[in-house]
């Protein structure tokens, strides 16, 4: 039989182990600083002068650790509506501490900045019920009112500010007023303009006594003050009684206003007058002339040798990329170059015909997509021609004005007025941040005027896309060329497309300057005999010869001529030999348009790119006082 000893010597150290992790643990704990405040007294006396003489009471429990020092910050200026904190003193049980910034017990410090004082004060390592005083005078605290019914002058001040980082207890506050001053009452009725404030809302649950005399009036916090919550005091008494001065911080709220409404003013001006000078501006500046001539509907013929380019820039005021793509056709239309289809690709060929005739942008566009080369492929041209662009936009433009249609390049006016926008809006920042900077501790309405002048900068911005005007000349041959869009828009409905198929390839550089290359296509290519463009070579016929159009380099196709008529064959022709039929040719020609569209205003992808009377206070403010307190 096998006989098992008792562990002693186990359980022994786990007792040890216990014990030493409970010690530790104690210990811990025991270290933890911790104290709340038994009660947090504030005696308030009104001098003469308008100034408070305070008194704080703070006895304390503290717990854990020992505790050295203790703070209260106060803020003043327009903040803590204080002009002033002088005279503080500090003392514990009877002993008086000095002021010094040696940090050894029994001395205190005062910090002053712009907007609150801090008194620091130092002592004994502390532990259980500590009591300590300091008092200090409070100057330009009384808001000041009138002799208006129901005006007074007024003290608030907020005696326990949220920012205490425990509980406090318990707390009495106590306002005494001078000898023959009480505080007012509601009209009609025998109750004091005397209140308590919880979270700086007036509550009921706060206790207010008034003394027979009126002279003193005591507040008494309802239950503890949770760290975050505030209580703050409030009194009213008659204006006038006291010769006291209107508190700076009241004066710079007085004048703030003033200033104040002038500010609202000037910007309601600024905020109605300004876009309604914008829409002005654009009436007397941004208009064309009346037009002086009659104009039909429609006209079923260019009513110039103006190239469709040319024309699209003259309507909409605008070189857009419908009207680039559309110099592409037209020189096709007119034999300066040809196009085939490729597999994922489409390849430009020169013509020998001579440039010499052609305008100073089409001389250009050229030279941009060929160079010095015979034949290019529209993929070589990929992130490539965008910075060409700028450049034949300009010669456009000033085509216009070589014809006489403008005054000035509209991408000159837009400019111009873009810039004015942008002008005012940065104006309107400097305003905003510069006067907010000025101004923003005496009235709030500073930032109005930047947003007005905002508004007139975006309005200013958004009309400047109007603003270019054509001349006389220019609003007749736009009021013209309009109506020859008219025609291609509704073809359908002035003409029997059976019976003019021959006007989609001449009109087709038209008709994608006016932006109606889709709807041109698809309504011809329902035409049976609408023919090819001789230039276009849909990818199946690669090579072969198009109605005595100049055959493409050797291989690149081969076999017979396509099926057609008159030389030249049609879409009805093409949809027997083509595997997607006469959609497919359409849809290939649309393709083709695209992708030039798309290829030539390419630019290299960002190396960062990734997916009253009847009573009440007549003080509007908050309180003074406030602050913050805490020991460590």
């Amino acid at each position: 039989m096998i006989k098992h000893r008792f562990p002693y010597k186990r359980v022994l150290l786990f007792l040890f182990i216990f014990c030493f992790l409970g010690l530790t643990v104690r210990s811990a704990t025991a270290q933890t600083k911790q104290f709340y405040w038994v009660r947090w007294d504030v005696d308030i006396t009104l001098l003469e002068n308008g100034d408070l003489r305070v008194v704080e009471n703070h006895m304390l429990d503290f717990s854990g650790a020992p505790f050295t020092a203790g703070f209260r910050t106060i803020p003043t200026g327009s903040a803590g509506q204080i002009d002033a904190i002088t005279d503080f003193s500090v003392s514990e049980a009877g002993l008086l501490y000095q002021e010094s910034s040696s940090n050894r017990p029994g001395t205190f410090e005062v910090e002053r900045s712009r907007n609150e004082t801090t008194v620091n004060w130092y002592f004994e390592p502390a532990l259980g019920l500590r009591t300590y005083t300091f008092s200090y005078t409070a100057r330009g605290v009384v808001e000041m009112g009138s002799l208006e019914p129901g005006s007074g002058d007024v003290i608030s001040w907020l005696a326990i500010p949220k920012d205490h980082p425990a509980r406090v207890a318990d707390s009495i506050v106590t306002i005494r007023l001078p000898e023959g001053i009480a505080p007012q009452q509601y009209t009609g009725t025998t109750n004091y303009l005397v209140a308590g404030y919880i979270n700086e809302r007036e509550s009921d649950f706060v206790r207010t006594t008034v003394s027979a005399d009126g002279r003193t009036i005591t507040y008494e916090m309802p239950g503890s003050l949770l760290s975050g919550d505030s209580f703050g005091v409030r009194v009213q008494f008659p204006h006038g009684l006291l010769q006291i001065p209107t508190p700076e911080w009241q004066q710079r709220q007085q004048r703030g206003d003033v200033i104040g409404l002038l500010l609202i003013a000037a910007s309601l001006l600024l905020a109605v007058g300004g876009p309604l000078g914008v829409v002005a501006l654009w009436y007397t500046r941004g208009r064309d002339p009346q037009l002086n001539v009659i104009v039909p509907a429609y006209l079923s013929e260019p009513p110039g040798d103006l190239p469709p380019a040319v024309v699209g820039t003259l309507i909409d005021e605008r070189a857009d990329m419908q009207d680039i793509v559309s110099t592409i056709v037209d020189l096709a239309h007119r034999g300066y170059l040809t196009m085939r289809e490729e597999k994922r690709n489409h390849i430009f060929e020169r013509t020998d015909k001579s440039l010499s005739d052609l305008r100073p942008f089409e001389q250009q566009f050229i030279k941009d997509i060929f160079g010095k080369k015979q034949e290019v492929s529209l993929n070589s041209l990929r992130y490539k021609f965008a910075e060409k662009l700028p450049n034949l936009r300009r010669l456009l433009y000033a085509e216009l004005q070589s014809e006489g249609f403008v005054g000035r390049s509209p991408e000159t006016v837009r400019g111009l007025y873009s810039g004015l926008g942008f002008g005012l809006i940065v104006v309107a920042a400097v305003s905003f941040f510069g006067l907010g900077s000025l101004l923003g501790d005496v009235t709030g309405t500073a930032v109005c005027p930047g947003m007005a002048l905002l508004l007139s900068g975006v309005a200013l911005l958004l009309v400047a896309r109007h603003m270019p005007t054509k001349t006389a000349a220019g609003t007749e041959a736009a009021a013209r060329w309009r109506a020859f869009k008219n025609f291609l828009t509704n073809v359908d409905e002035y003409k029997n497309l059976e019976e003019s198929a021959d006007i989609f390839e001449k009109y087709l550089g038209y008709a994608i300057a006016f932006g109606l290359e889709r709807s041109w296509i698809r309504k011809f290519s329902k035409v049976s005999d609408t023919p090819m463009p001789p230039w276009y070579f849909p990818a199946p016929y690669h090579g072969r010869p198009i109605g005595g159009g100049r055959p493409l380099p050797t291989g690149s196709g081969g076999g017979a001529g396509m099926p057609g008529t008159g030389g030249r064959p049609s879409l009805e022709g093409l949809s027997g030999g083509l595997s997607g039929g006469l959609a497919s040719m359409s849809g290939g020609l649309t393709r083709m348009l695209n992708s030039t569209s798309t290829v030539l205003k390419s630019t290299p992808p960002s190396s960062s790119s990734s997916g009253g009377s009847s009573g009440g206070f007549s003080g509007g403010g908050g309180f003074s006082g406030g602050g913050s307190a805490g020991f460590r």
